[in-house]
């Protein structure tokens, strides 16, 4: 998930496969960041979702961001957190968090459980709750959920994740409902409320995949293709009454979800507006001032950095704010076909200084340094430091030489900065380092490109389901290395850890995967040095004093709203 940020999860996880139990394994490591995932197979997760003590119904919150998302047509969301909690889409798996920072839970959404298997999970079925109908009135099916996943196939889920398209279809030759045959391949609907699906591999993740917008039902006969982005049918508790794209969206109640359905929601607020135009710094000003309906608002920008000082020396504004780590990881990559001495890359990682960059990010409210390619939220994370910042060491490592890189990253402000900074530290051990700034709006193309002229590549990146195998492999797996498109941006390919990486994609046991993604992430550090981890994000946002029940989520690192009401 490179920036802007895609799907964030959080914890720490097992994978029992089971037909009728609640897995869950405490942190692998004991990092703080890290908490647990529980997964209800058995379908324990209690609906409708208790009450929030002393929740109050009406009113309007406002949900505050510096861009408008570019898709809400569900097949084609990847950016999880432009939607907040799903708030108009469900899924048939979701999570479930605990405001007070219990183990988060992977649970039956739109499904009764997080899904069945008895064969090692090459095969998982589902059983819809009943009652689940959309905004118009209509039943949701099992044939709707699969015709959602068919179109993902299509130009229709173009941008949205391919997990699950990969994993039904590896050769990639079925496009879609639309050429005659609407149910995706190793998918079945035996009735109304079952859905099977089965793979040629294990795939023990599977619940996880389940939860992304993929699963999401739409009937074939509301499918406006294109123009979905703007005539979605809503299934969960609030639908769409205002659009002005771009601008803005004003949801209002769905008077066709059905509390007793929904083990993750509620429906307190009458309405919940969407401002697309706010940047950081008028997001602070707009919720330190809460003037009006911004009395009511969250924030999903950081509190601006000149202002982060006064709220922390303000106890009427700490109350209000919302503060802890996030699972986005910041790295500069290193490009290993142009950077092939393992000795130089070294050096870049002994010659960076995490203290410099993370002050130029706002200080330790917004960042934490990070030396593991994992995030301490990722399941096996293991606690390990390879490179300590050592000038000296690093100097040793160059024996005289004066490297000469080239530093892509995106073309914004922040950006820039950072940029320089970076470029100073490096060259306090003689590398000589050219700044080459890249259009924001094309960066990932470019730098995707095998073919691009980078030594080192800003990136970031938070896992898409909580297990190493969503950031270890899709970021350093070399098989996957193609001429465009490209994640692995360091370009690394090495033949014992490529084999590593596929052989514990399809291992059962996750708490044995776990552990190994841990010690596999230093093994890829101390031999191949393919990359800098430079700092992890943290969350240090304000909600209005109106606002009541919200917390900050694991899973995005911005206010959760599932319980979130008005005040007054």
């Amino acid at each position: 998930m490179r920036q802007r940020i895609r799907r964030l999860v959080a914890g720490t996880v097992t994978t029992v496969l089971s037909t009728g139990a609640i897995a869950t394994v405490p942190a692998t490591t004991a990092h703080a960041a890290t908490s647990s995932v529980v997964i209800d197979f058995a379908g324990a997760t209690p609906t409708p979702a208790p009450g929030v003590p002393g929740a109050t119904t009406g009113g309007r919150l406002t949900w505050l961001q510096e861009y408008a998302p570019a898709h809400f047509d569900p097949q084609q969301i990847y950016d999880i957190i432009d939607v907040s909690t799903q708030l108009f889409h469900r899924t048939l798996t979701g999570y479930l968090e605990d405001p007070g920072g219990g183990p988060m839970r992977l649970v039956g959404d739109l499904a009764t459980n997080a899904g069945v298997t008895s064969d090692g999970g090459r095969t998982w079925t589902y059983h819809l709750r009943p009652d689940l109908k959309f905004d118009d009135g209509t039943a949701i099916t099992s044939s709707d959920i699969a015709y959602g996943i068919a179109r993902s196939f299509s130009e229709q889920g173009l941008y949205g994740p391919h997990y699950l398209q990969l994993a039904l279809d590896p050769s990639g030759t079925y496009s879609g409902p639309y050429g005659g045959q609407e149910l995706p391949p190793r998918v079945s609907t035996p009735d109304a409320a079952t859905i099977v699906f089965t793979f040629a591999q294990p795939h023990p993740e599977f619940p996880y995949l389940a939860a992304f917008p993929t699963t999401t039902p739409v009937p074939k006969g509301k499918d406006t293709r294109e123009n979905y982005d703007r005539t979605w049918l809503a299934s969960g508790p609030y639908q769409r009454i205002a659009e002005e794209p771009g601008v803005s969206l004003t949801l209002g109640r769905n008077p066709h979800w059905d509390p007793a359905s929904d083990p993750i929601r509620h429906q307190y607020a009458d309405t919940i507006h969407f401002d697309w135009t706010a940047d950081r710094a008028t997001q602070t000003q707009r919720v330190i001032a809460a003037a009006g309906d911004d009395a009511g608002a969250v924030m999903t920008a950081n509190v601006a950095a000149d202002q982060i000082a006064n709220v922390q020396a303000s106890p009427a504004l700490m109350a209000r704010v919302l503060a802890g780590a996030t699972p986005l990881v910041k790295y500069i990559n290193i490009n290993t076909e142009r950077v092939p001495d393992v000795s130089i890359r070294r050096a870049l990682n002994y010659a960076f200084s995490r203290a410099e960059l993370i002050a130029a990010q706002g200080g330790s409210a917004v960042a934490a340094p990070a030396t593991t390619i994992l995030a301490p939220t990722v399941p096996g994370h293991l606690a390990y430091d390879a490179y300590p910042t050592n000038v000296s060491k690093a100097k040793r490592l160059l024996q005289g030489r004066k490297p000469s890189l080239s530093y892509c990253f995106p073309s914004t402000p922040d950006d820039e900065f950072q940029a320089g900074v970076i470029k100073a530290g490096l060259q306090a051990a003689g590398f000589r380092i050219t700044l080459a700034p890249l259009d924001a709006t094309s960066y990932w193309g470019l730098v995707g490109s095998r073919a691009n002229t980078c030594d080192l590549i800003y990136s970031a990146w938070v896992a898409d389901f909580p297990d190493g195998d969503a950031t270890l492999r899709v970021l350093l797996d070399g098989n996957l290395i193609r001429d465009e498109g490209n994640i692995n941006f360091s370009l690394f390919d090495d033949a014992c850890v490529n084999e590593e990486l596929e052989y514990l994609a399809t291992l059962t046991d996750r708490t044995a995967a776990a552990t190994r993604y841990g010690a596999l992430d230093r093994e890829i550090m101390r031999e191949h040095a393919p990359l800098i981890p430079t700092v992890h994000s943290k969350s240090f946002l304000l909600h209005g004093p109106a606002v009541g029940g919200t917390f900050l989520s694991g899973l995005t690192g911005r206010p959760n709203l599932a319980n979130a009401y008005r005040r007054g």
